[in-house]
């Protein structure tokens, strides 16, 4: 047997993978309720299975690099095509900036908690990871992330809103973040929920390290589809592109992102009916003592319950095993340990999540 430690990169041990497990379960059980992942629960429509079906009948065929979807995604920004480049979902272009600006010993600055796969990401190429925690009102400490740049950053992430937190960074303070000339990828992968807030992408006609990424995921409802783009300098896409694996877009996930692109009262009909879901499941966990949930900007809300004296983790098992309902809890924070996370259901989904809730506090109560 081959010793494959001398050929191994040094750092791959300390790699986590990504999570998935969950998803393994789900999949399994279809009975459960699938609240832990931020995905959507609305189904894609008929107009998007259309143009799959349609687009699978020329499946021995390669893919083109999609000019028209990625003339589409320009036109909303009043940008080229030239400055969008389209990927398998916004998972990829992390792993892409970390590739083109990240070697060993490099470091990726991020805000903590954030989604984990930027620091997966940065780790499997050898980056040393720098994390700033938010405040305790779960808000970018924008003045101790500049603190924590070095001559080492080569790239800062920002995720507005905040996946776990649901809150957008305010402009003034994204762009003393913008304004120090670093690589900056800006993921607005939620932002579609609330198309009131612009998109940052403007940014990238006056600033050439800026990076926006977008994801299907989300408010399209597409995250088993993969479809994904950035948004950045002509100079940058093409950076992007000597990095790509060719055909990294399917026939499949670009016909269903063009015919996405043109439904978008669906994609209003879709968000409205998850923020109805956020102000239901904020309202109603904030009539439970020591409870606090923050209203999220995202098709999820994070929960503290530390104050009602009991583990975000405890709540979670209770939820999972009395209801079938599969949320996520997280580490303790701040020293609160009472964090957890619901992403947003089907209408008799969240209020079954939220009754299974209130019960674990009732039947608490009981037990004293």
């Amino acid at each position: 047997m081959s010793d494959l430690k001398r050929y191994l990169v040094p750092w791959i041990d300390q790699i986590k993978p990504y999570d998935t497990e969950d998803l393994v379960v789900a999949w399994s059980k279809p009975e459960l309720k699938r609240m832990m992942i931020n995905e959507n629960p609305i189904v894609p429509s008929e107009k998007i299975v259309h143009a799959i079906t349609e687009a699978a009948k020329m499946g021995n065929r390669y893919p083109d690099n999609g000019p028209r979807v990625r003339a589409k995604i320009a036109k909303q920004y009043d940008l080229g095509p030239e400055n969008v480049y389209i990927s398998h979902g916004s998972s990829e272009i992390i792993d892409m900036v970390m590739r083109l600006f990240v070697t060993p010993g490099d470091e990726v600055l991020l805000p903590n908690p954030t989604f984990s796969l930027y620091g997966i990401r940065a780790k499997t190429v050898g980056g040393s990871v720098v994390t700033v925690d938010l405040g305790s009102d779960l808000q970018y400490d924008v003045p101790a992330m500049l603190r924590a740049v070095t001559p080492r950053t080569k790239l800062i992430i920002v995720c507005t809103p905040n996946n776990p937190t649901g809150d957008f960074i305010p402009d003034d303070e994204l762009m003393k973040i913008v304004e120090l000339g670093i690589p900056t990828m800006i993921d607005e992968a939620y932002l579609e929920y609330h198309q009131e807030h612009e998109s940052k992408a403007p940014l990238i006609r006056k600033y050439n390290h800026i990076i926006v990424a977008h994801t299907f995921s989300k408010a399209f409802g597409m995250a088993g589809i993969r479809f994904g783009y950035a948004l950045a300098d002509e100079s940058l896409i093409g950076y992007f592109r000597k990095m790509q694996i060719p055909w990294n877009t399917s026939l499949l996930s670009i016909a269903a992102a063009e015919a996405a692109l043109e439904e978008e009262e669906e994609l209003k009909r879709k968000a409205a009916y998850n923020n109805a879901g956020v102000e239901y499941v904020c309202k109603e966990l904030a009539k439970i003592p020591g409870v606090k949930p923050y209203f999220s900007h995202g098709n999820y809300v994070m929960i503290d319950a530390t104050d009602a004296g009991v583990t975000g983790k405890e709540i979670v098992e209770y939820v999972f095993e009395k209801a079938g309902v599969m949320i996520k809890y997280f580490a303790p924070f701040r020293g609160r340990s009472g964090f957890f996370r619901i992403s947003l259901g089907t209408h008799e989904e969240n209020s079954l999540c939220v009754s299974a809730i209130k019960r674990f506090f009732e039947d608490r109560r009981k037990e004293k």
